[in-house]
């Protein structure tokens, strides 16, 4: 599934409401400050979804795709496993690694919100 911006059902620039979602979401974070604005599922969520599991992206890259202490951010992503959004695959070149990739289901998800998004904007 391509993250181009497309015109879903005719309802405006889909990439314009990735876009900006991803600046609203972190204009919040600089506004009110990461120590009371903090949201690691959907910075992890968004992060994927913009990858398109086009690349494989490790558990520890993953992490720090939120600014979450790792810890925190660990237990964000086994609360998405156990909820069906995100799968862990084994990297088949190095066995130490563990690689994270969204679900159909979550792609779904994310989908439905920016053409939704999309849907605002128009």
């Amino acid at each position: 599934m391509s993250r181009e911006p497309t015109s879903p059902d005719g309802f405006g620039d889909r990439g314009k409401a990735i876009e900006v979602a991803l600046r609203a979401h972190r204009l919040i974070g600089e506004m009110l400050g990461r120590e009371f604005y903090s949201v690691p599922a959907f910075d992890m969520l968004f992060d994927l979804y913009l990858l398109d599991n086009s690349k494989p992206r490790s558990l520890t890259s993953l992490c720090g795709a939120s600014p979450a202490p790792v810890r925190t951010a660990l237990r964000t992503i086994n609360r998405m496993v156990d909820r069906g959004l995100l799968v862990r695959v084994p990297d088949s070149r190095d066995a130490r690694r563990v690689n994270v990739a969204l679900t159909q289901e979550a792609t779904g998800l994310m989908d439905g919100f920016f053409n939704a998004l999309a849907a605002i904007l128009s």
